[in-house]
């Protein structure tokens, strides 16, 4: 079996519901396939869609392009839009392209809108383990976001916010 590809260059994994948890899929969409029963169990480990043993490939491809559309959706803030595919992210008056790990974070911030991340659930997906190390680094990154999202839509404000004990949001 050949090696998945690189995350930054995936746009979704499609996978044996037992594969779930072996891949590194940070930020990447994943639709499980298996039986029936382990359904719940797909969902609650993250997956974004599941197909029930016996499915078509006509079914693979709608649910595929699908999820991938609203990975790529376009998210309404004060200053406009915004759009992150991969590294690069497009805002009204331009586009800025990310590192790997700004993309990780914007973009889990992005999947829960509204709801505070904690510093330390940011800090796993970049997989920094060290608890002092975390908060500085998560802190670091997101000036490194907000200050590229001033440089082409100054307007946008704080597109992310801390809240004070929780984490950092997208209201």
């Amino acid at each position: 079996m050949d090696a998945p590809p690189p995350e930054d260059e995936a746009d979704l994994f499609v996978v044996p519901v037992q594969s779930v948890g072996a891949l590194p899929h940070r930020g990447v969409p994943v639709i499980a396939c298996g039986p029936p029963e382990l359904l719940r169990a797909a969902f609650l480990a993250g997956c974004v869609d599941y197909l029930k043993e016996p499915w078509l490939a006509e079914e693979l491809v709608v649910r595929a392009h699908a999820a991938v559309d609203r990975a790529r959706r376009r998210v309404p803030f004060a200053g406009g839009t915004l759009a992150l595919r991969g590294h690069d992210l497009s805002l009204p008056n331009g586009s800025v392209v990310l590192t790997r790990n700004e993309a990780l974070i914007l973009r889990a911030l992005l999947r829960v809108r509204g709801q505070a991340v904690p510093r330390e659930a940011l800090a796993a997906l970049l997989g920094v383990r060290s608890r002092a190390a975390a908060s500085r680094t998560i802190d670091v990154q997101i000036a490194m976001i907000r200050r590229k999202v001033r440089t082409v839509a100054p307007e946008a404000g704080r597109l992310i916010l801390c809240a004070r004990g929780q984490g950092y949001l997208i209201p």
